[in-house]
């Protein structure tokens, strides 16, 4: 639908390890989904909304973003 659509992955080392995580993201790329970094945290030390880099989002949107009137 031309709607540009960032994702910034959030899980633990054991979460990326499996074989599905990168066939989706690999999935999602192809199918132009801009994909943010992320370093994976140790299992049950995650966190919350604090450790999300928001304002990656935006920069991964910026440029794909028509400009405002």
């Amino acid at each position: 639908m031309g709607i540009p659509t960032a994702v910034l992955p959030y899980l633990n080392t054991a979460q990326a390890a499996h074989p599905a995580y990168h066939r989706s993201l690999s999935h999602l790329h192809d199918m132009g989904v801009l994909i943010g970094s992320y370093e994976p945290h140790p299992p049950k030390t995650g966190g919350g909304a604090d450790r999300f880099c928001w304002h990656e989002a935006l920069e991964l949107l910026e440029p794909h973003l028509a400009p405002r009137p």
